[in-house]
């Protein structure tokens, strides 16, 4: 699996002089019958211009070898980035189907990627009740159960009968001493998972009484990461709290997307430190000012960009509008932008829910929220 840092990483590298082949196909076990999936990279391959497919070729034969020899390890979908005069080979194994694609360029297509970093954040997934709590992650339609917490020693209730009024109130402090005792270990120990796996988006399960107590002693910090609460039993299998918690996802994500883009339309035209279209996008990035860079699923800029200082423009240019050198046809302005943002620590976000894309299409498929 893939994070943030790897994709970062690989858009650091030099590609000035050499072409990286960015492939993104599915490959399910109904693409696999009678080899579908390679017929479909066979004419991804035929879509390329002949110049393209020469310059490539080492590179689209190690793939379609790779696609032939290793079907068996496959999930729904893969991912290759190939660029072989510069040794670069990096496969990612996804179960999520993609928007099947070969890009070559002189830069890898990391858009989609970053597209489900963005769309399928990592979630945590805490199922606690009074003895026991058990921690599950959740990313890219997959979930991991990642540890169990349990106390064994917190008292249970004690039969009726036999008890006078003092003594049962005095065993009921007991317990709830020995459940708070327990639910603070449990905070403690989920704490540091989350800390360490980088996730900012939490859904707690269980009985309504265990929750209740849990938000009870939870600090603000934690709180503020929930963004659900569900009754799932704790003997549950992973697949079964999967299917309890995706909704909940999948209504976070859309709210939280629609929101983003009303907020860069809004703030964009009162001239409130956001900007839309590509080439004012652009030029805030030449100026290190993108705060966080907004990008249309799917949406893709023709334009040129200088061989020498990296200036980018849509403008049909033959020498460059800054140092006058040589330009270069690029076929997605976005991956440039893409690029520059994260050279800047700069966030970016893709936009994927049809009606949010939309509205953000009316507006250039691009925008950026400013630092200043």
């Amino acid at each position: 699996m893939f994070e943030r840092k790897d994709l970062e990483q690989l858009e650091k590298f030099n590609f000035s002089d050499a072409y990286v082949v960015s492939l993104f196909l599915n490959v399910s076990p109904q693409e696999r019958k009678k080899q579908a999936y390679l017929s479909k990279f066979k004419n991804l391959v035929k879509t390329l211009p002949e110049d393209i497919q020469d310059a490539c070729k080492e590179d689209i034969n190690k793939i379609e070898a790779f696609l032939q020899s290793e079907r068996e390890s496959f999930k729904k979908s893969v991912v290759i980035y190939s660029c072989s005069p510069k040794n670069l080979w990096v496969r990612y194994d996804l179960n999520v189907e993609l928007k099947e694609d070969m890009i070559v360029d002189r830069s890898p297509y990391t858009t989609p990627l970053f597209d489900l970093l963005d769309n399928y954040q990592k979630y945590g997934v805490l199922l606690v009740d009074k003895r026991t709590a058990r921690v599950f992650l959740v990313f890219l339609g997959e979930i991991e159960e990642y540890g169990i917490v349990e106390h064994e020693d917190v008292p249970g209730k004690h039969k009726k009968g036999g008890w006078f009024a003092l003594a049962e109130k005095r065993y009921e402090r007991h317990i709830d001493y020995h459940v708070k005792m327990h639910l603070k270990d449990v905070i403690e120990k989920f704490d540091s998972f989350l800390k360490d796996k980088n996730i900012r988006r939490l859904i707690v399960a269980g009985p309504d009484e265990a929750i209740s107590e849990l938000m009870n002693i939870l600090d603000e910090e934690i709180k503020q990461k929930i963004v659900g609460i569900t009754n799932i039993e704790k003997h549950a299998s992973k697949e079964e709290v999967l299917e309890k918690i995706l909704p909940i996802i999948e209504g976070y994500e859309h709210s939280k997307e629609e929101e983003t883009v009303s907020e860069l339309i809004t703030r964009s035209l009162k001239n409130d430190n956001a900007v839309m279209g590509i080439d004012d996008v652009l030029k805030y990035l030449r100026d290190k000012r993108v705060m966080k860079l907004i990008i249309a699923k799917d949406y893709r800029v023709e334009g040129f960009i200088c061989k020498n200082c990296g200036f980018a423009t849509t403008q049909n240019v033959e020498c460059c509008m800054e140092c006058e050198s040589c330009v270069m046809k690029s076929y997605n302005l976005l991956e440039k932008a893409t690029e520059m943002a994260i050279e800047q620590a700069a966030l970016v976000e893709v936009v994927k829910e049809e009606k949010n894309r939309r509205k953000l299409l009316e507006y250039g498929g691009i925008g950026a929220f400013l630092r200043f």
